[in-house]
């Protein structure tokens, strides 16, 4: 593999990590396209276990605002998510693959603009985990159902209990995704080669977290999402008519 596609996909990854740190979720949005875009065999794989090193990070960093008994309800959700997700990867092809990447990005940023609020009710937690799940383990883009539910949260009590449902998603992920061969030795070598970036961009969000206004990212967010949705399925359906 060439030196220069695992910068790309470090620094796609460190972007990410930036703005997870910063709001609370975003890393595969932003992240998972642009490595699919440059090495597709790092999706959904590498990515998620990226999204598990910063889910635990993450998860240090606001321990004392987690909310275990409160998020029992989308774990317990977030496991036939899974079971799901991986009998789809059995049979889904990297074509099609893409096309649900892009999809799932475009339908984030749809939700993202929708003024609709939901209550973190126990059922609303379960349907969140389920379809985070499902999302999470074919796509490695599993934050914006939970996000969605929780969004009302105070900000620290949001980072905490995203980290804590990414940390328990991303372990039930790479499960599926090993015994579906999408996660191997092959995979967790070269996402150990790109980790010391996403690491370090994690730590400098958590410096400048206090001069970064949350309303101006998220909209930065939603623009490149957009784009990066587009150019996932695009690059699916090319694939497709070749």
């Amino acid at each position: 593999m060439e030196l220069s596609t695992l910068i790309y996909c470090a620094l796609a990854l460190s972007a990410g990590c930036f703005v997870q740190s910063t709001v609370g979720f975003g890393m595969a949005i932003v992240a998972a396209p642009v490595v699919y875009f440059f090495e597709p065999r790092f999706v959904p794989g590498v990515v998620t276990f990226v999204g598990l090193v910063l889910a635990l990070i993450n998860m240090w960093q606001y321990r004392q605002q987690i909310s275990f008994q409160g998020m029992s309800a989308a774990f317990i959700g977030r496991v036939p998510g899974t079971m799901v997700a991986g009998w789809i990867l059995l049979y889904i092809s990297a074509e099609h693959l893409a096309l649900i990447l892009g999809g799932g990005v475009l339908l984030a940023v749809l939700i993202s603009l929708m003024k609709v609020r939901f209550k973190p009710t126990p059922k609303a937690l379960f349907i969140a985990g389920f379809t985070s799940g499902l999302m999470g383990t074919t796509t490695s883009i599993g934050g914006p159902p939970m996000a969605l539910v929780l969004q009302h949260a105070e900000a620290g009590k949001l980072r905490a209990n995203l980290a804590l449902y990414f940390a328990f998603s991303c372990v039930l992920s790479l499960i599926a995704l090993s015994a579906t061969d999408h996660f191997s030795v092959w995979h967790l070598k070269y996402a150990l080669l790109i980790l010391p970036a996403p690491i370090i961009t994690t730590l400098l969000a958590y410096k400048v977290q206090h001069l970064v206004k949350t309303e101006w990212l998220r909209y930065a967010l939603l623009v490149l999402c957009t784009f990066a949705g587009i150019a996932a399925m695009w690059q699916g359906l090319s694939q497709m008519w070749a």
